[in-house]
């Protein structure tokens, strides 16, 4: 049976609102070189002219002592829909301090989680798929794509 994927480009609004309906994702930084994707809950702030990803983590762990570049992926597959979107944010991290009026991403572990850390944009890429579903499984084809 054929299968396969046909992929659009999604425009930055739209790149936005997924993220908004969303709260869980991968946080990629470097670590020792190296990089690293962690599973955070997060929370968006802002418009789409100034928008961050806010995350609360532990002052102790790799995350919570790491500011610089960054990535926040989040993606949604529905096999029985047939479909699926990724929305990437790359930009730089840092430490946010005295800010009562951040959104809280409400992490899944609370304890220790004083930390704040805010993910400011610097791209934004978003694609969505169909995907035509058979019994081997489904492909995917990614392309990359700047909102």
């Amino acid at each position: 049976m054929a299968q396969g994927a046909q992929r659009f480009e999604l425009p930055t609004w739209e790149c936005y609102s997924l993220l908004r309906r969303e709260g869980i994702a991968r946080l990629c930084i470097l670590d020792q070189g190296y990089p690293v994707a962690f599973p955070v809950n997060y929370s968006m702030r802002g418009t789409d002219d100034s928008i961050t990803a806010v995350v609360r983590t532990a002052p102790g762990t790799v995350m919570g002592r790491y500011e610089g570049l960054a990535s926040l992926e989040v993606d949604h597959i529905d096999l029985e829909a047939g479909t699926a979107w990724s929305v990437i944010v790359r930009g730089s991290l840092h430490h946010v301090v005295g800010r009562p009026d951040l959104p809280d991403p409400e992490p899944l572990v609370t304890e220790g989680r004083n930390r704040w850390v805010e993910l400011v944009p610097t791209a934004v890429t978003g694609r969505r798929f169909t995907v035509n579903v058979s019994s081997g499984g489904f492909p995917v084809d990614w392309q990359l794509t700047v909102c």
